[in-house]
């Protein structure tokens, strides 16, 4: 299955071609009409989509949210500075150490010193 990137609204677009270099597909919420939208919608596009939501807010590290709904993951830049090269360097740093973590749920955080990454197991009873 190919993985799908969902850039939220403060993602530079230049974003959008180092992902398809790298044989990735990507929607922006700029291309897709969707600017302004809440982070409630982000989430349901993104179900809707099986994608993973790229983003800079950093109320996408809500655990709560992030386990309640079936995307693919996140991957959240909370980096210092915010130019358009800082974002791609750190992105192409992440797809480098953990592109094999693309294949399951993982919320990422991208900071100014390292990667966290976290992965979640939630068994539901019947």
């Amino acid at each position: 299955m190919k993985i799908l990137f969902l850039l939220d609204e403060n993602i530079p677009y230049d974003l959008i071609g180092l992902l398809e270099k790298r044989g990735f597909k990507v929607n922006h919420l700029k291309k897709i009409g969707k600017v302004g939208i809440k982070n409630g919608e982000v989430y349901e596009l993104a179900e809707e989509m099986n994608a993973w939501i790229v983003t800079r807010d950093a109320d996408f590290q809500n655990m709560g949210r992030y386990i309640s709904h079936q995307i693919a993951g996140i991957i959240l830049f909370k980096l210092s500075k915010t130019r358009t090269n800082v974002i791609l360097s750190a992105m192409q740093d992440l797809l480098r150490k953990y592109g094999d973590k693309l294949s399951e749920k993982h919320l990422t955080i991208m900071e100014d010193k390292q990667i966290r990454v976290y992965c979640f197991s939630v068994a539901i009873l019947r």
